[in-house]
């Protein structure tokens, strides 16, 4: 029962060995006399005793090897891994794109909703969803939609025309395919590419990756999302807006001062963490262990406003010009009529999307039609197309401010 000065591992005695030596200290104890009968006496006692301890050993060999990087399985190297800001790559889902068609040109326009769930033609089908809400319009006969598998993996990766089934049947839509094959799909991270992941990051330095500050900044409670802009380089001048080794964390959401905190626990002594360059520069003095105060700065990102104006035709179902403002800002993140600051389906660096915004309004009881949409970041929007956001921004909308401009038209 001794730790392998050499692998650094605990080597646990087997049952059989454990029973010898409890089987010669009985010798040592009682005399070397005893006959047959009284040896197998006991033996008898001393089995479950040592079938006990060898069991302790093993659990004991385990546990040491949960500590150690090079030896530790499953969630065992997931938490070890986790006090050093790594986390496993999770499975990740095939992408593609999907043919809605019908065979004769549509009299009207029919809406393909976004979580559309549409398969595979096999005995065990692969489902995928579509992930933006797309309208085949009157006149034509077909329209390609964004799909993502529904479970992670490499059997997510089908050939062209392999989809062809709706999970359930969509309004003036007969057919489905996919033109071409979907890509991306990939397994869970193994535990020996996990291993060998980490020991990359890490770096025999002990210097701070920038994954790993971004995952120590996601680990925070409350935090949305995380962005980071760095100059690596030791030459003199600025890369996108920082001088050398200057590194920027964009945040949204959680608390302020936690994150400052997670920051100085993570960042490497030579980084200088700066804000304000890609967003609203925060500062936080975090008291060390020692009782002095350091400044740790990052940034919130730049929040980016948006302008809706929409005409919509209502039916006597109509919730009401608050519930269709409230159901764009759950899409775009802001201020509901509550007055109540949330976040929606987008993050820092999302763009909005133009048939999302569309597709939230229509989805509020006794909307008949969208008869008219525009989008921008001023005041009387023209745009009729998505909003680029950059890395370091947000979409914001606000249902009290006049924002969102309604026009309601009863039929």
């Amino acid at each position: 029962m001794t730790v392998n000065s050499d692998t650094g591992q605990f080597d646990p005695e087997t049952k059989a060995v454990i029973l010898a030596s409890m089987m010669a200290d009985a010798k040592d104890r009682f005399g070397e006399d005893l006959n047959e009968n009284e040896l197998a006496v006991i033996r008898l006692f001393y089995d479950p005793v040592a079938e006990r301890q060898a069991q302790s050993q093993r659990d004991m060999a385990d546990v040491l090897s949960s500590t150690q990087l090079r030896y530790a399985e499953g969630g065992a190297l997931d938490l070890f891994c986790e006090q050093l800001g790594l986390t496993r790559q999770p499975a990740r889902v095939a992408t593609g794109v999907a043919t809605f068609s019908r065979e004769t040109a549509a009299s009207t326009d029919y809406t393909i909703p976004r979580g559309t769930t549409i398969q595979t033609d096999s005995n065990d089908p692969y489902s995928f969803t579509t992930t933006e809400a797309k309208t085949l319009l009157a006149g034509n006969v077909s329209v390609d939609a964004p799909i993502a598998a529904v479970e992670g993996g490499v059997d997510s990766n089908v050939g062209p025309n392999s989809i062809s089934t709706f999970s359930s049947s969509v309004t003036g839509i007969e057919s489905v395919t996919n033109p071409t094959s979907t890509t991306g799909g990939k397994e869970r991270e193994l535990d020996e590419e996990f291993r060998e992941r980490t020991k990359k990051e890490l770096g025999a330095g002990s210097r701070a990756s920038q994954p790993a500050l971004v995952r120590a900044v996601r680990r925070v409670p409350d935090v949305e999302s995380v962005s980071i802009f760095a100059n690596d380089q030791s030459a003199s001048g600025t890369v996108d807006g920082l001088n050398p080794h200057e590194v920027e964390l964009v945040v949204e959401g959680g608390d302020s001062y936690e994150v400052a905190d997670m920051l100085l626990e993570t960042k490497a002594a030579g980084d200088v963490l700066v804000g304000g360059v890609h967003g609203t520069e925060i500062s936080e003095n975090v008291v060390l262990d020692n009782g002095q105060s350091k400044a740790i700065k990052f940034s919130n990102p730049e929040q980016i406003k948006l302008y809706i104006d929409v005409d919509v035709s209502t039916s006597d179902r109509y919730d009401g010009d608050d519930a269709v403002r409230d159901s764009i800002v759950s899409y775009v993140g802001g201020v509901f009529t509550t007055g109540n600051k949330e976040g929606g389906r987008i993050s820092v660096s999302d763009d909005v999307i133009y048939g999302e915004i569309e597709y939230a309004i229509r989805d509020v009881p006794g909307v008949f039609d969208v008869n008219s949409l525009t989008v921008g970041v001023s005041a009387n929007p023209t745009g009729t197309a998505n909003i680029t956001i950059q890395d370091y921004q947000l979409a914001t909308a606000d249902a009290v401010d006049g924002s969102i401009s309604i026009t309601e038209n009863p039929i």
